[in-house]
């Protein structure tokens, strides 16, 4: 039977090979359980937890796509609080639960990372890197479109306003 560290760690090891001509990056998932809001909505809460890790770390994935090649990007998630909260909502079938987004609700993670060259030099590094989107983005419409295609949206935001700022082109 798998259980949730086996699983992340074979999530790790195939998106590992992703993409040859990139960065080589790699994402752990620490303490899961301690997460402040990575809940299921009328779901299977360990499969609803893998998709949020695949997903996530997917998209660390296409990020690292942009650095040089035999780069290495490593980032251990140490938190995560998803957008929005929730609540439940009681209607002629029962009671059930659905995820509310609006404004008071935004998303924040926590992570360290290490970025090195080819030689192994450290490159940039950080123990506790915390992000937050306090609703700034959330009211435009393109943000509003977005996030109606992808129920990661605003995560997948955080992640790339802090790749962009972190590893700036000239």
């Amino acid at each position: 039977m798998l259980t949730m560290k086996s699983i992340s760690g074979i999530l790790l090891v195939g998106l590992l090979s992703a993409n040859a001509h990139a960065a080589d990056v790699s994402v752990e998932w620490k303490d899961i359980e301690s997460y402040r809001d990575i809940e299921a909505v009328n779901g299977v809460q360990e499969r609803f937890e893998q998709r949020v890790m695949q997903e996530l770390t997917e998209h660390w994935q296409t990020l690292g796509a942009q650095l040089p090649e035999q780069h290495k990007l490593s980032i251990v998630m140490t938190d995560l609080d998803l957008t929005g909260r929730v609540e439940p909502t009681f209607g002629v079938g029962g009671s059930s639960y659905m995820r509310i987004v609006d404004g008071a609700s935004y998303p924040a993670m926590r992570f360290s990372f290490s970025y090195t060259d080819a030689e192994g030099k450290e490159l940039g590094s950080a123990d506790d890197v915390r992000l937050r989107d306090l609703g700034q983005g959330s009211s435009s419409k393109r943000s509003i479109m977005g996030s109606s295609r992808d129920g990661l949206y605003f995560e997948k935001q955080l992640m790339d306003d802090w790749f962009e700022k972190t590893f700036k082109r000239d």
